[in-house]
């Protein structure tokens, strides 16, 4: 998409057009004079937030945890070197967002960042499509592909004073689209060498990406089982019946016999059940052992030092009620491929925990988020419930149910 096949000032116009037949319901979306590509994001946008207001922000802590967590802050010092200096000149701001459109970090001369924290364009705020509607990093995330917006084109009102172009980044390895980097700010962030220039620089940082030893800092007694490439224990991949015996060990802290682990372990245990379990446990140890402090017990099997799980951390939050961050741990794949009969029961009780604090104090926005990802008809019926009659998602959500239900 070339910034030199588009009329910007005409562009706008038809996105104000746009909005005013929206708002007085004389057209559908399909109707819109809209370019194709603004048009779909709108369609997804409309679909999928309750309404279109300022993005969500995360806290320090979290934007720190967050930071940790991701492969990016692996590359952000190569967008520091390649656009920063050049942006910050030209009153632009960078921005890399992480693959769920959060922004990790946000760069650029002060005035600029002091300005656009006015609108939520600040580091942590969560600029995906389902949050703040159209802009180019959630749109590039949601379709792979480089992305421009411009004023109206923004259905987040309060962003149609900058404009933005965004490249998705991807995982060399697999093609997965990690992340996106982004140019806000005035008329030069959309201009014909906006997107060459962004996507110059995403070459050389998934370049970087295949560099050994240069691995993101993650905390050693994490074990992380929401990733989409597989558990991992600090930055280390671990196999799935390991990932399976230490969260079920980090779930039972005064340990578990071997008949205990047997039973947590396999859904129809035969006579060999029991010396697989200490073959495994012998090679786990063998895992375990690069790291000092990390060693296991036998007679019971029990972990000698305080391992943090996903699944863990997810109890905490539900715990506590805290809605948020309970919905950033969870996933539906988590340790999808284990059909162990302890990390099952584990998953089954968390989802139905998550489910029910959702359901009794969540707002329409995680209750739409909530049901979409457990394909949950009645979580959906709830979030139509708090929506105002005046919302656009409310005809989609309805055909969403319909869907489910058929």
């Amino acid at each position: 998409m070339g910034a030199s096949a588009i009329d910007w000032s005409n562009a706008n116009l038809r996105a104000q057009k746009a909005r005013e037949l929206l708002s007085s319901k004389e057209a559908g979306i399909s109707d819109l004079p809209l370019r194709n590509d603004v048009r779909e994001s709108w369609r997804r946008s409309l679909a999928q937030a309750s309404s279109v207001q300022g993005p969500p922000v995360l806290s320090n802590d979290r934007l720190r945890l967050a930071r940790e967590r991701s492969e990016l802050q692996r590359i952000w010092p190569v967008f520091e070197k390649l656009l920063v200096p050049a942006a910050t000149d030209a009153n632009l701001l960078v921005a890399l967002a992480d693959a769920g459109g959060t922004l990790l970090w946000v760069a650029g001369s002060n005035g600029s960042m002091s300005q656009a924290e006015h609108v939520g364009f600040t580091a942590g705020a969560d600029w995906a499509e389902q949050s703040v509607g159209t802009s180019a990093p959630g749109m590039a995330l949601a379709t792979g592909s480089g992305s421009q917006v411009s004023g109206a084109e923004h259905l987040y009102e309060q962003a149609q004073q900058y404009s933005c172009s965004a490249v998705p980044i991807r995982d060399p390895r697999t093609g997965q689209v990690i992340g996106a980097i982004d140019l806000t700010g005035g008329p030069e962030a959309i201009a014909t060498h906006s997107l060459p220039l962004l996507q110059a620089a995403v070459m050389a940082a998934e370049t970087q990406l295949l560099l050994p030893g240069a691995g993101v800092v993650a905390d050693p007694d994490y074990l992380d089982l929401g990733r989409p490439d597989g558990a991992h224990l600090g930055s280390c991949p671990v196999s799935l019946r390991h990932a399976e015996i230490l969260a079920l060990l980090a779930q039972h802290r005064d340990g578990l016999s071997s008949a205990q682990l047997v039973d947590e372990l396999f859904e129809r245990p035969d006579a060999a059940a029991e010396g697989t379990v200490r073959a495994e446990m012998v090679r786990l140890r063998k895992v375990l052992a690069s790291s000092p402090g990390r060693s296991l017990t036998s007679r019971p099997y029990r972990l000698q030092w305080e391992l943090q799980t996903t699944i863990g951390r997810l109890w905490s939050a539900l715990e506590s009620g805290d809605i948020e961050t309970a919905l950033q741990l969870y996933s539906p794949g988590m340790l999808e491929r284990s059909q162990a009969p302890g990390i099952l029961a584990l998953r089954y009780r968390a989802e139905a925990a998550l489910r029910e604090l959702v359901m009794d104090r969540g707002s329409a926005q995680q209750l739409l988020n909530l049901g979409r990802q457990l394909a949950d008809s009645n979580l959906l019926r709830a979030a139509l419930r708090e929506l105002p009659a005046s919302s656009p998602a409310r005809s989609l959500i309805v055909a969403e149910i319909q869907g489910l239900e058929a």
